[in-house]
């Protein structure tokens, strides 16, 4: 399926699904969700262009990945409309998990949103060793430092391209 991107104008949503690894019904939850996400409406069929589906990945690294909740993703598309730029200029080289698109959307999303919490008791839990029980996480003295948060982002990113690599 991967192959066909960039071989059509449209695309059906069963397409979107399987390029995106979405299901249907969340790419039509989406769609009445987010606002920037409007597929042209042949009939009752739907058809998604490039751009949709730039715009599909992007929700999804919001919500997913960069742990932003619906509402926080929907103020965050209104408010920088570049992010939708970069994701709808590089959506091919977003569904082959090409690591420059990858920095290229990383530096559009900008780093300056807080670490998400559990990444990094993760890393934490998995730097003890396995007998031992987990201790609790104090998270006010664990995100003091800036220097931290910035290298568990990075690690977690390099995670992340590793896992796509893999997948592909």
């Amino acid at each position: 399926m991967k192959r066909s991107l960039g071989t059509k104008l449209y695309y059906s949503i069963g397409e979107v699904a399987d390029l995106t690894q979405l299901q249907p019904h969340t790419l039509r939850a989406w769609e009445k969700e987010f606002s920037c996400l409007r597929p042209k409406r042949m009939g009752k069929n739907r058809a998604y262009r490039e751009r949709d589906i730039g715009i599909i990945l992007l929700i999804h690294r919001l919500l997913y990945q960069e742990r932003y909740s619906t509402r926080g993703a929907q103020l965050r598309l209104r408010n920088e409309p570049e992010l939708i730029r970069t994701a709808t200029d590089n959506v091919a080289a977003l569904l082959q998990g090409d690591a420059s698109a990858l920095s290229n959307l990383d530096s559009a999303v900008g780093n300056d949103a807080p670490a998400p919490p559990a990444p990094l008791a993760a890393v934490k839990a998995e730097s003890r060793p396995q007998e031992a029980a987990p201790e609790p996480v104090s998270a006010p003295s664990e995100y003091r430092s800036g220097a931290k948060i910035e290298a568990l982002r990075k690690q977690v990113l390099s995670e992340l391209r590793e896992l796509v690599s893999l997948l592909t």
